[in-house]
């Protein structure tokens, strides 16, 4: 019956560490898709780029075979290589192959809302358990509303999202690679 193949799928994917990295198209995160990157192959887990941008674009990022009326069941929750492409989201599609070149299962996300409110609400529908984010999202005051709206991200965002974040500078990510400490 679906119903328990839902469940098994579900159990399964509950099994996997998941792994959302915030990304762009201009590849203006591509530190934090690395460090996501490296974080999803310690864990052999799997990795969903959230383009933080999708939403800001002119009209609907999905294909209108997607985001018409009546279509909702359609749409898929993550999206692979071709469907990217066939939502004209080409810079993305290679960062999904990049990703999986490295070994790791990638998929991504073009939400159709801006923000953190949704990137939150997405994490927690997909059971992310680590949020991989830029951090000039915190000093644009993004983060502080990651899930909580508020300015303790580090103590709420787990208890909103059951999920770590991660905060990723180039600058850091290429002095420290993979390293905790501060420096």
């Amino acid at each position: 019956m679906d119903g328990s193949h839902d469940r098994a799928t579900e159990a399964e994917s509950a099994a996997t560490p998941v792994i959302l990295a915030v990304t762009a198209d201009d590849d203006r995160y591509a530190t934090t898709r690395a460090e996501a990157t490296r974080l999803a192959a310690e864990q052999r887990g799997r990795l969903i780029l959230y383009d933080w941008d999708a939403a800001t674009l002119l009209g609907d990022p999905l294909p209108s075979n997607w985001s018409g009326q009546g279509a909702a069941d359609d749409v898929p929750s993550e999206l692979d290589e071709a469907e990217l492409e066939a939502a004209g989201r080409a810079p993305i599609a290679d960062q999904v192959k990049q990703a999986r070149q490295a070994g790791v299962p990638t998929t991504a996300w073009l939400p159709s809302e801006p923000g953190v409110g949704p990137l939150a609400d997405y994490a927690r529908e997909h059971r992310v358990g680590t949020i991989v984010v830029p951090r000039d999202l915190e000093s644009a005051g993004e983060l502080e509303r990651l899930a909580t709206a508020t300015p303790d991200p580090a103590k709420d965002v787990p208890a909103e999202t059951n999920a770590r974040v991660v905060l990723v500078s180039s600058d850091e990510a290429d002095a420290h690679k993979g390293s905790d400490g501060g420096g």
